[in-house]
């Protein structure tokens, strides 16, 4: 019965909005090439020692990789990063996005500064070897690619607090689920740059071209 309630409810979170959070959260678009892209998401109503505007950036934590090593998100600073939450039994659209992430690997390569993030939203069953059978799977090279679990209260809070997915409340307790179809692009700061529909391949393209882009900024 509680696996068929886990289904419904992953159906219904598969919406997502792209807007930011709030009215006053739009951020800036930098002009690349002429093109408006790479907003920088959720500017914060406070200013550093020098002055300069600040902006939401991911929560630090430490959770746990395939290999059952620890992973601290704040060892993603200084990376142009892109992650996305996923469980590995998922039969829906979790194999589409992992199939466009390889995508993603295939075309930056091992380039320095660049890295894949996936978290499970189904950490009961998505143990240190499923997750790196799920790996083997699609063919991640582990060196670039982190498949991660951990506590499910503190996986959905990153989920709703740092990267925004879902709109609607929730605890982490059994009967809280979250989905969704969204690949979220990170810059060296921790801060997001853009939110991209992983089953999509013309805006797995778009993707691309942004971890480029940002992959020379300075």
């Amino acid at each position: 019965m509680r696996t068929r309630i886990a289904i419904v409810a992953a159906a219904a979170f598969f919406v997502f909005s792209c807007k930011p959070k709030n009215n006053d959260a739009a951020g800036e678009i930098t002009d690349v090439g002429g093109i408006q892209r790479l907003m920088i998401y959720y500017p914060l109503d406070s200013t550093g020692p020098g002055g300069e505007k600040l902006y939401h950036t991911i929560s630090p934590d430490t959770l746990t990789g395939q290999n059952g090593k620890p992973f601290l998100t704040a060892s993603m600073k200084g990376n142009v990063v892109v992650t996305d939450f996923f469980f590995a039994s998922c039969g829906g659209i979790c194999p589409k996005m992992t199939s466009q992430l390889t995508r993603v690997q295939a075309a930056i390569g091992k380039r320095n500064g660049f890295h894949i993030v996936s978290y499970s939203v189904d950490p009961e069953r998505d143990s240190f070897p499923a997750l790196q059978q799920y790996a083997e799977r699609f063919s991640a090279d582990t060196s670039m690619w982190t498949f991660v679990t951990g506590p499910k209260k503190r996986l959905y809070d990153l989920a709703r607090y740092s990267y925004y997915l879902p709109v609607q409340p929730g605890n982490g307790d059994s009967e809280d689920f979250i989905h969704s179809d969204q690949v979220v692009l990170l810059d060296r700061q921790m801060r997001i740059r853009g939110y991209y529909n992983g089953t999509d391949s013309t805006a797995v393209d778009s993707l691309i071209t942004d971890v480029k882009t940002l992959l020379e900024e300075k």
